[in-house]
């Protein structure tokens, strides 16, 4: 079977990669052992072996990124010939007689009422068309419930592959607490940095904030936060593994990656209510080490959580367990392939 994916959040070399991006290459390496798989992205992509690749010119702005680059992947897409297409955004323009299988990574909607200025106004461009995207898409795959509500999903695929990458325990010695974001926007690091202030100022002086985010968004931060930025998918999880707590301030998420692998770390998470959280918190049935909060009483839960030290309870350790056997099994490659033999089978 020959499948397409598009992709252009995937990872490139000297650019910050997020969230979806790292997802999105975990699972295609495990996804090109089942099919004859291309991703269509940027230049400067990270190659995996067994990948093909068709490379798009990087964007060079707002418009380039969303709406030119989407004109550029409609031809790009058509001209591999594949029995299938895999769009993980950017499809609005797709369209002609293959199937197209569309991954709903969070809604655009949502992310306008938590953005400002061009950002918001754009946010809502692109959320109308998602809409129309997932009204042209052949089957559609939600995160978590807002997105399967929203667009109206067939299946719910968490994106998370599970944690056979996992570095052993290791906590660091004073309070180590990891963000993963940027100062700005809906990620709200400056909150982190807010929370992890207050510990440094009320009885633990040795308090560490780790930041993971882009390199043009470190010098926004204090002296005393050590930034990092281009880790692979081992740094950050030898990081998780030292870590005491995860903070997750967005303002938004459609699902939550980072809360997820802290877990899998067995490191307990405080995390701002949204859509993601909510429903990852849900799946524990209220006993997994993540610790929903408001932005008023952030900082406060942050405090308490780091007061019970670097480790969690045994009770924890099995809510946090079944969340990630959970959505595991859920999202895996043998899972999605059986969903495009679906999609073909039905066409």
């Amino acid at each position: 079977m020959r499948v397409t994916w598009l992709a252009l959040e995937w990872p490139r070399t000297g650019h910050h990669s997020g969230g979806v991006g790292r997802y999105a290459a975990r699972l295609a390496g495990r996804t090109a052992r089942l099919v004859d798989l291309t991703v269509v992205t940027y230049e400067g992509a990270k190659h995996i072996p067994g990948i093909h690749y068709v490379l798009l010119p990087a964007p060079n702005g707002r418009i380039s990124r969303y709406y030119i680059s989407a004109v550029r992947a409609r031809a790009a897409v058509h001209s591999t010939r594949p029995d299938v297409i895999h769009a993980h955004g950017d499809d609005f323009l797709l369209g002609g007689s293959v199937p197209i299988v569309r991954t709903f990574y969070g809604s655009s909607l949502s992310e306008a009422r938590a953005s400002r200025g061009l950002r918001r106004a754009n946010h809502y461009i692109l959320g109308a068309l998602e809409l129309w995207s997932a009204r042209c898409a052949s089957a559609r795959l939600g995160i978590a419930p807002e997105t399967i509500d929203l667009f109206d999903c067939e299946e719910l695929f968490p994106p998370f592959l599970g944690t056979t990458s996992v570095a052993p325990r290791q906590p660091a010695t004073s309070p180590t607490i990891v963000f993963i974001g940027s100062f700005c926007g809906r990620k709200q690091g400056w909150l982190a940095q807010q929370a992890v202030a207050h510990l440094r100022e009320h009885g633990h002086p040795d308090a560490r904030l780790v930041v993971i985010g882009p390199q043009d968004d470190a010098a926004r931060w204090e002296p005393w936060v050590e930034h990092r930025s281009g880790l692979s998918d081992t740094q950050v999880s030898m990081l998780l593994s030292t870590a005491w707590l995860l903070v997750s301030p967005s303002s938004y998420e459609g699902f939550g990656i980072p809360i997820v692998e802290a877990l899998a770390h067995e490191v307990a998470v405080v995390a701002l209510r949204n859509p993601g959280s909510e429903y990852i918190h849900s799946q524990a049935n209220g006993v997994a080490p993540l610790q929903l909060a408001m932005v008023d009483d952030f900082v406060v839960k942050v405090e308490s959580r780091i007061r019970k030290g670097p480790l969690i309870d045994a009770a924890e350790i099995a809510g946090a367990q079944i969340v990630v056997t959970k959505l595991t099994y859920a999202g895996s490659p043998e899972r999605l392939l059986s969903i495009y033999e679906n999609v073909l089978s039905t066409r």
